[in-house]
């Protein structure tokens, strides 16, 4: 005998729910993911379309960028000379794929349509596609030593003219790597290296206001830092150390000083050091018999130097010297100076 057993009421089961949150959660999500997609494809295809070369590509035409100019300046430039479409494509391609320090200041022709990468690449690598010839103003060099070396290479240079034309602007001919047409004279060369001094020397103007030496004494200390020191680091420790002799009043006695008078390299002199005679010499670049600054730079310092001069290690030393292997050592007093030289000039 079987029991009966109760029919199963299918109408009193309460349905299963749906999770309608989760849901709505994935759906917005796979929403969000296409159209972020999508977005990443059209600006794709948009920064593709910015970049390739105008219709109106200038090609073959001279296309100056100036000594000093800013990166952002010089994708407007290339933007309103139709070379690229957007200036703030170019921009951001040279900040976050090139080395924008790397461009040079001057006269740039494009034989073919290139697209904005290709642009920024010919910019930073210095390829010019011009005649222009390259002129390296070394850093510490004299306007006499500028003037020999142009006159060899630019046939429209007056050398006479340009040391004539020179005689108080020693410290302001900017050292730099210039592109020029070989077809620059004197003056138009003078007129570049003053134009970048200039502008190199505008964005250290707060710094200089600051300074105890007005900038005219920051050029001829930096000029001297320039010739007796040799790296970024020393720049900056031999200035703490001629700052402080300047503020007690105590003579520089930098040999590169009495160079400048005599006109003979250093290396030609004892190492180290100079004769006894030609420290002696009464002249007011002998910074051993006369305290303070020279009247004049005694060359044309670079950027680290003047940097070094506006930013100098601080330390308690005054006296340094330079060994033959370029190491410099430094000192507190003239008895500790004295065994330097002993353990380390030979």
């Amino acid at each position: 005998m079987t029991e009966d057993t109760e029919p199963h009421d299918l109408s009193t089961e309460k349905p299963k729910r749906f999770n309608a949150p989760i849901y709505l959660l994935l759906k917005v999500a796979g929403l969000l993911i296409l159209t972020a997609l999508l977005a990443g494809t059209i600006a794709l295809w948009y920064v593709h379309s910015l970049s390739k070369p105008a219709a109106d590509f200038p090609t073959n035409q001279n296309i100056t960028i100036a000594p000093g100019t800013d990166v952002r300046t010089i994708t407007e430039q290339m933007q309103e000379a139709k070379v690229v479409k957007s200036a703030q494509l170019l921009y951001f391609t040279l900040i976050f794929s090139h080395d924008p320090s790397n461009i040079k200041a001057s006269t740039y022709v494009f034989d073919e349509p290139l697209d904005t990468f290709a642009v920024a690449k010919r910019l930073t690598e210095g390829d010019f596609d011009t005649d222009l010839l390259r002129f390296t103003h070394f850093e510490g060099e004299r306007a006499s030593a500028v003037s020999s070396r142009a006159g060899e290479l630019f046939e429209n240079f007056d050398e006479e003219r340009f040391l004539a034309n020179t005689t108080e602007l020693e410290g302001k001919l900017f050292p730099e790597t210039y592109f020029i047409p070989p077809s620059y004279s004197d003056q138009e060369i003078l007129a570049l290296l003053l134009d970048t001094y200039t502008e190199k020397m505008s964005v250290l103007q707060e710094k200089i206001a600051a300074h105890p030496l007005t900038e005219a004494e920051v050029i001829i200390l930096a000029s001297i830092i320039e010739r007796e020191a040799n790296t970024p680091e020393s720049m900056k420790l031999v200035s703490g150390i001629l700052q402080n002799r300047l503020e007690i009043n105590m003579a520089l006695q930098a040999d590169a000083s009495i160079e400048y008078v005599i006109e003979t390299p250093l290396g030609q002199l004892p190492p180290g050091q100079l004769a006894a005679e030609l420290r002696e010499l009464d002249s007011p670049y002998n910074t051993y018999l006369y305290t303070g600054l020279p009247p004049t730079p005694i060359g044309n310092p670079g950027l680290d130097a003047i940097t070094a001069v506006l930013e100098p290690t601080e330390s308690d030393y005054f006296y340094y010297i330079t060994s033959d292997d370029g190491i410099f050592y430094y000192s507190e007093t003239y008895d500790q100076h004295l065994r330097n030289i002993s353990l380390y000039l030979r």
